[in-house]
């Protein structure tokens, strides 16, 4: 589920190991089934294990790999540190660099999740007066539907941050009570190609959906658009 796929680049060998010393090395016949059989080896090794894989070369790493991309992680969390210092919003600095843009804010009213299949599955709920945002998530927020219309999905980005400190809140993280901000952000445009959509849109994690970018505007729910369990 990374770009590499995309230009053919191999996941294995897939060497891959936990906390305790387990140490195994995959070989599979695509990379579908390395991530198939890689995470049903996370769920027995305690959901959380380090990955070695995709061996590629300097050169296709340059077409592959999205440029510039732990660059804009490190510039991201400086940008947060250097706001609370001036006092000023973190959450509008990371806006402007992801060029992103504000969906909504409010109180987190309500989260379901559960891990099954290997993923932290569930929904929250932010309120602010008589509006109700709902996010949709399997380990990364997929889905965010305003008042039953849908803003947002994958493969674009969906981010939470605390409401004052701008810092991310991951779906195993939120809360109840939680006052959060909730914003969005384009996708490298390769992650728009036929096939990644196949591989990462709304349809591959069972939202009956076509992938959907925000642009400020509020567009209709699918009235097929309820969750069901992916394949």
């Amino acid at each position: 589920m990374v770009l590499p796929t995309l230009y053919g680049v191999s996941a294995s060998p897939l060497a891959y190991s936990d906390e305790k010393g387990n140490v195994g090395v995959l070989r599979t016949i695509n990379n579908a089934w390395g991530e198939r059989i890689i995470r049903v080896a996370a769920v027995e090794m305690g959901c959380s294990i380090m990955l070695s894989g995709f061996h590629m070369s300097g050169a296709t790493a340059k077409q592959a790999l999205v440029r510039d991309s732990l660059t804009l992680c490190a510039n991201v969390g400086r940008a947060i540190v250097d706001a609370r210092v001036a006092k000023v919003d973190p959450v509008e600095k990371v806006i402007g660099l992801l060029g992103g843009r504000a969906i909504f804010g409010g109180k987190v009213t309500d989260v379901e999740r559960a891990t099954t299949s290997g993923f932290a599955r569930g929904r929250a709920t932010i309120s602010e007066g008589d509006d109700t945002l709902t996010i949709s998530f399997q380990n990364e927020h997929l889905v965010a539907e305003l008042n039953g219309q849908v803003l947002t999905t994958t493969p674009d980005l969906i981010m939470v941050l605390e409401h004052e400190s701008g810092e991310p809140v991951t779906t195993e993280g939120l809360r109840y009570g939680q006052r959060v901000r909730v914003i969005t952000s384009p996708a490298d445009e390769r992650w728009h190609s036929p096939a990644a959509i196949s591989m990462v849109g709304p349809r591959y994690f069972g939202y009956d959906l076509d992938p959907h970018r925000f642009d400020g505007t509020v567009r209709p729910a699918s009235p097929t658009a309820e969750t069901r369990e992916a394949n």
